[in-house]
């Protein structure tokens, strides 16, 4: 039976995102709430109150199933959860532990990839074949898509662009590697510029949209410095482009990708890193340079939980011998 509905769940460090979601990719329903700070079942009791809110006026015989984008390492085919460096998720089944407590099958995937898979059906990459996903905010996730299908690799672990190495004596990323992307671009790293660019009088632009208070400047406040002009603001983004573009080049020479899709809560909000992103690989990139397109996401937030809703579709088609 073709279903109408399916859950999607984009689990993150800072919030969880949960929505009832059409074929056609429309929202009906959806819940935002924080992630919970401590262990792994404070998060999943969070993940199935929200699944419980989006879907209490429809059937169960109406939801395909549960999609659930999680911020971890997974091996996609075994259903398991890997690593995972902002929750404390590594080794936990996730999926029968949600499946547990509902009536639907669960399909748990990274969020890079549901992200991904959200543009390629809905978004920015709709009609490529080929292209990358690149989504920067409390970490950094991707995924890649090859002949119009999502990569996954050997044990379906592919697409961790966070954790490419960009410097080999680097600052330690949050999973305890020197050097990766993730330290360098991710929301914790824009805070540790702003607040130190907030130390000299140069970020004094800075300082003032905190209030003058160093230990309130976000990511947000540097962005939001950044796109009115503030020089040191400016700076700082313009840098993490950099940073984001060189590591995009060793991708345009590796997969000749027709598009770059830049995503998440930092990637969206600032067009300076996009554009200096751009301009990195137009200078350096070698094969395929002139091929490949940097584009901000169109999805937004809406990304993940609309792409782990249509995994959630793809899973229960297949097993119903159903085409897409």
């Amino acid at each position: 039976m073709r279903t109408s509905y399916a859950v999607g769940l984009d689990v993150g460090g800072t919030r969880i995102a949960a929505g009832l979601v059409e074929r056609k990719g429309r929202i009906v329903k959806e819940s935002k709430t924080l992630t919970p700070k401590g262990g792994p079942f404070g998060v999943v009791d969070a993940i199935i109150d929200a699944i419980e809110e989006v879907s209490a006026s429809v059937h169960p015989s109406e939801i395909a199933g549960i999609g659930m984008g999680l911020p971890a390492q997974i091996d996609f085919y075994r259903q398991t959860v890997e690593f995972c460096t902002n929750l404390p998720l590594a080794g936990v089944d996730m999926r029968s532990l949600v499946m547990s407590r509902v009536k639907h099958s669960v399909t748990i995937d990274n969020d890079g990839n549901t992200a991904a898979l959200g543009e390629s059906r809905f978004g920015a990459a709709k009609g490529a074949k080929d292209f990358v996903m690149v989504t920067l905010g409390t970490g950094v996730g991707g995924g890649v898509f090859v002949g119009g299908q999502l990569f996954r690799g050997y044990r379906g672990l592919a697409g961790e662009i966070g954790h490419m190495i960009v410097e080999l004596d680097g600052p330690e990323c949050p999973c305890g590697a020197p050097g990766h992307l993730e330290a360098y671009v991710a929301r914790p790293a824009i805070i540790r510029q702003g607040r130190a660019a907030a130390e000299t009088f140069k970020g004094a632009g800075i300082k003032r949209l905190a209030g003058d208070d160093i230990e309130r400047i976000s990511a947000e406040v540097v962005i939001n410095a950044a796109n009115t002009g503030d020089e040191e603001g400016v700076r700082i983004m313009a840098e993490i482009g950099r940073v984001l573009g060189e590591a995009l080049v060793g991708i345009v020479s590796l997969l000749n990708p027709q598009l770059i899709v830049v995503g998440g809560g930092i990637g969206e909000s600032c067009p300076i890193v996009v554009e200096r992103a751009a301009a990195i690989i137009g200078e350096h990139a070698l094969a395929g340079r002139r091929d490949v397109h940097l584009v901000t996401a169109e999805l937004g937030n809406d990304a993940g939980v609309v792409g782990a809703a249509a995994l959630a579709f793809d899973e229960h088609d297949s097993r119903e011998g159903l085409q897409r």
